[in-house]
């Protein structure tokens, strides 16, 4: 039993030399109005960090907080959730200081939709587990500083179930979905 954890110490040492970490995320902030009243407002932060291998694979993991809230109703209902989202990067190619990537992520949200029942606002709290391959690209500026966009998904597969007794569960799988989310950010590389 010693030799064989001695040997896993050695392997996870042996990658993790060669192995450059980064950090970093994105952070997001929307509001709507209708006659000079605000409406609706969001905010997302979405920190990263990760560990790249080599040229072409790495890992790393999402970590997510995102509110909104419903100022046009009495009972200003919110939304809120938080992921944990660990995932494998395989780089597809790389072009100069562009580099084309997709994340392959397994992601848990806790989430919480209040919706208004006249002036209260109700909780109705549910758990989201998912699989998705999501495309990027990482702008390179220089060695320590990327600029990175994610685009939607190729491929995802979610299931959601309300937190209550009995509650169904509702999946949903895609196809090309490149069109649901861009998100921004950057990373910052050690």
């Amino acid at each position: 039993m010693k030799k064989i954890l001695m040997t896993v110490v050695a392997a996870f040492a042996a990658v993790t030399m060669n192995a450059q970490m980064y950090v970093g995320g994105s952070l997001g902030y929307s509001t709507s109005s209708y006659d000079g009243k605000t409406q609706r407002s969001a905010f997302t932060l979405l920190p990263e960090f990760g560990m790249q291998f080599n040229e072409k694979w790495g890992a790393g993991v999402e970590l997510g907080y995102s509110s909104s809230t419903n100022e046009a109703s009495d009972a200003k209902p919110s939304n809120t959730a938080f992921t944990f989202a660990p995932y494998a990067r395989y780089t597809a190619l790389k072009l100069g200081a562009v580099n084309v990537f997709a994340d392959g992520k397994f992601a848990y949200t806790s989430r919480n939709n209040q919706t208004a029942n006249g002036d209260k606002a109700v909780d109705n709290k549910y758990n989201v587990i998912g699989l998705y391959v999501q495309p990027g690209i990482a702008y390179n500026l220089n060695k320590q500083f990327s600029l990175v966009a994610k685009f939607g998904d190729i491929i995802s597969y979610s299931s959601s179930k309300p937190d209550a007794d009995g509650a169904k569960a509702t999946t949903t799988f895609s196809l090309l979905n490149l069109s649901n989310a861009v998100s921004f950010g950057f990373y910052y590389n050690f």
